[in-house]
Order: structure tokens, then sequence, then C-alpha cells
């Protein structure tokens, strides 16, 4: 007799660490968990190209707390935040916000981060997955820099789509209209301390609330909720489908300590000419010299819809069936009528039109390199009317 196999599932547990949101997660029907940042981030609450639908047409939010934050504070706190990245701060003043690579002393990448200033000597990073803190912990035991580096009571929930901007206005009376993209500002919600940001990870436009106390989480996440019902609200999870049209990059999955800031496309945040040393920069002088050796690039698959994201890197391959990259994520665009992915591929097969193989559990499929992203930034709330509008472009990272 043949036993049934049971659904797989992620084991809940103790030992990772639940988000202020998690009880409001259960509530509105998460259907899965995943583990990021050493804590749960919900994989989904209903069929991906719904909660797709949602985010490109309306206003959707989301537990995005395993964006665990980093504080770096204290007198040299610009100094070193200078030090652990390659990007030029001269223009970071306080309220701003920026998108940079954390780079190693070969110039491979630690990890990114969204960096916001909130104050003369207080920083907060903002990474994707992996042991940051441990790392910018390390660096500053040595460095003779007089640094406090720790993890604040801070879990983002981020607020997406194109009428997100009314839904801001509409929980704060008007009080952010004006914030600016990439900017941020201390504020509360009804006696809830939280820091906003015009910051985000969905491929629209997006802000995010820091929530500093994650005794009130869940009553944040009610009051988004009742909110946003006006507007067609919808709770997701991060969603695939859309990071990929928009070239946002997720670490660990699309690139990792392996690849450098060329490989990935990013090397507009590193600036080899600025005064101040940083961490990597003598390699990533030659690296840039002599140019990268492979490329991160955006395809498109041909085949069936791609319902199911990859779980494991699926190998590309030359006419000779030779090795020459992988793909990290792909999926189905509804709006593009395609399969599209991201995949780091050798230089010689990094130009657009460029076809080659893609081994995948369902056969091998004919691909073509393209442009990135498929979808360029929308930085604008348009406030006037972002109750009918539905822009096909994604914001960017700052």
């Amino acid at each position: 007799m043949t036993e049934s196999k049971l659904p797989l599932m992620i084991g809940i547990g103790s030992r990772i660490r639940k988000s202020p949101y998690y009880e409001s997660n259960l509530k509105y029907g998460v259907t899965g968990f995943t583990v990021y940042n050493k804590m749960y981030l919900p994989t989904g609450f209903s069929d991906p190209s719904k909660e797709y639908e949602s985010l490109i047409n309306d206003v959707t939010f989301g537990d995005f707390a395993a964006e665990r934050q980093i504080e770096v504070s204290g007198p040299d706190a610009l100094k070193f935040v200078r030090y652990i990245q390659p990007r030029n701060l001269d223009k970071c003043d306080i309220g701003s916000c920026k998108y940079i690579i954390l780079t190693d002393m070969d110039g491979g990448i630690i990890n990114d981060a969204c960096l916001l200033r909130l104050e003369e000597d207080k920083f907060w990073l903002s990474p994707g997955d992996g042991d940051v803190i441990l790392w910018l912990q390390g660096i500053a035991i040595n460095s003779g820099m007089d640094v406090a580096i720790h993890e604040p009571d801070v879990s983002p929930l981020q607020i997406s789509g194109p009428k997100s901007g009314k839904l801001i206005q509409k929980l704060f009376k008007g009080e952010h209209d004006d914030l600016g993209y990439y900017k941020a500002m201390q504020t509360s919600l009804e006696d809830i301390p939280m820091v906003i940001a015009r910051t985000g990870w969905s491929g629209e436009l997006s802000y995010e609330l820091y929530l500093q106390d994650r005794k009130l989480g869940n009553k944040l996440f009610e009051l988004v909720y009742a909110a946003a019902e006006e507007f067609n609200g919808r709770v997701i999870a991060p969603n695939i489908i859309r990071t990929i049209e928009g070239g946002l990059l997720s670490y660990g999955g699309d690139f990792g300590r392996e690849h450098n800031p060329y490989t990935i496309g990013l090397g507009r945040l590193v600036n080899l000419d600025q005064e101040g040393d940083f961490i990597g920069k003598e390699a990533l002088k030659v690296i840039k010299e002599e140019g990268p050796k492979e490329m991160l690039v955006g395809i498109e698959l041909e085949g069936d819809p791609i319902i199911k994201a990859p779980e494991n890197f699926w190998t590309v391959n030359n006419s000779d069936n030779k090795k020459i990259g992988r793909v990290s994520r792909a999926f189905f665009s509804p709006r593009l009528q395609k399969n599209i992915g991201l995949a780091i591929v050798d230089i010689d097969y990094a130009d657009e039109e460029t076809k080659f193989s893609v081994a995948t559990p369902n056969g091998d499929l004919q691909s073509v390199v393209v442009s990135l992203p498929w979808f360029k930034a929308e930085k604008d709330t348009n406030l006037n009317y972002c109750l009918l509008y539905t822009s096909p472009s994604p914001r960017d990272r700052g």
C-alpha cells in the first residue's frame, strides 16, 4: 500500500523570529512562508497573478519586516558608512535615502541595501537576506571609528501600487503629500511611532512605514487594511512577476558574493574617483579596467506560461550544449504575454538578441536576451489622478 504524500510545509517554531505583523498575516489568509533574514516572510495570500493585478492597478500592502534594520550611529557614523560601500555620499542629507551595495576586499558583493539618513550621526540600513549586521560589527571592531552598530526595533510595512499615494494621503490626512522620492522622515499614526519613506521593493510606486514599536504591529496593519478598502486594497507578499519586470534584484538568488557591481549592472553605484577609501576600492579598479567576465541580463523564454518559479538555478547552454550561465528567476508576465526571467551569462552571450537554451524541469526552452527593465520607473505620486491611473512603469532604486 502506497502512503499518500503530505504537502510540503515550513515548520513554525521559536527559533525563527516572527514579525510584528505575524498574527495579521494569519488573519488575512497567508498561504505560506519562507525564511528571510532568519524571519518568517509571507510568500503569498492568493494566486501571484491576482496579487500582481492589484499591485499594478490599485494598492497593496504587506509584511516586509524581514528587511531587518541595522542602525549605525555615533560621531563617525558617516565616515563608517562611506567606508563600507563604494557610492559617493556627498549629497546624502538628513532625510535622504540611497540604494547602496556593500563590497568586500575583492570587490564581491556582501549585500545590497537601502540606506536612510535619519540624523546627522544616525543611519539605518535595510539589507537583503544575509548576516550584514555581523559583517558590519566585525569591521567596526578594528576600524578605530567611534560607531555603535545594533538592530533597532524597526519593522517595515510596505504599501505599493498606483493608488498608494491616495492611501498615504488618507492615512496621514495629507501630511506627507510632498514626501519626495527616496526621502524619509519621522512621523506617527494614531500614536504609533514610525519613519515613513518613499522606498520599497515592488516595481510600483511604494512607501514603507518603518514601525518603531513591534507591540503595535497588528494595530498598524488593521489601520492600513481599513483605509485601503476604499481603493480596492489587497494584502500581498513580495510579487515575483512585478519584480522581474522591473529588474529588481534579490541578493542570494539573482546575485551573490561571487559577483561584483559591474556584473549586475550597478557600476553607477561605484565611485572610484572619490578621495576617501572604501572596502574593495583597489579590486574594483582592476575589475572595471579588465571588464566583467559575465553579466546579468533579462531574457524572454519560449514555451507554455511559467507559473512556478525555479526552485534551483536553471542552466543556460549555448548551441554546443556548453554551460554559459544560469537563470535565477522566471515567470509568465500577464501584461507582456511572455515568459520573462533574469540570468547571469558569460559576457560573450550578454548582448541583446543573443539566443541560447535554458534547461528547465519541463525541458529545454529557447530564449533570447533583452534589455532591462521591461518597464521603467514611476517616481511621481500623481495624487490628482492615481484613483484612475494604472501606469505600466515600475519604480527603481534611488
